[in-house]
């Protein structure tokens, strides 16, 4: 003898993880150094848009994505403009030791 328990509550099922939400997470982890990180970066934002369309889980690791991304691009600048201050340097040293030899 089955017993019925009336009409039964509407469960929603889990919200499907966005893929892209991951791949840019693993890519800016990765990449903390260039270019993969600027990979992840864009991908966070990608992700961001298709959760926000498809109702999609994922908004977290979109957003560390992006931020990490944002890390990368900065440590790059600062990489860039430690490298081309301490490459002019090196370069005046240079010119200033030819200058010393050719004069003497």
């Amino acid at each position: 003898m089955t017993q019925d328990y009336g009409p039964r509550a509407q469960v929603d099922g889990a919200r499907e993880m966005n893929g892209t939400a991951i791949a840019a997470f693993v890519f800016s982890v990765v990449g903390l150094c260039w270019p993969l990180g600027l990979l992840g970066l864009i991908l966070g934002y990608v992700a961001k848009s298709q959760i926000k369309s498809r109702d999609n889980s994922g908004s977290g690791l979109a957003t560390a994505a992006i931020v990490l991304g944002w890390i990368t691009v900065l440590g790059f600048i600062i990489f860039a403009i430690a490298l081309a201050v301490g490459g002019w340097d090196a370069w005046m040293d240079r010119v200033n030791d030819y200058k010393d030899d050719y004069n003497n």
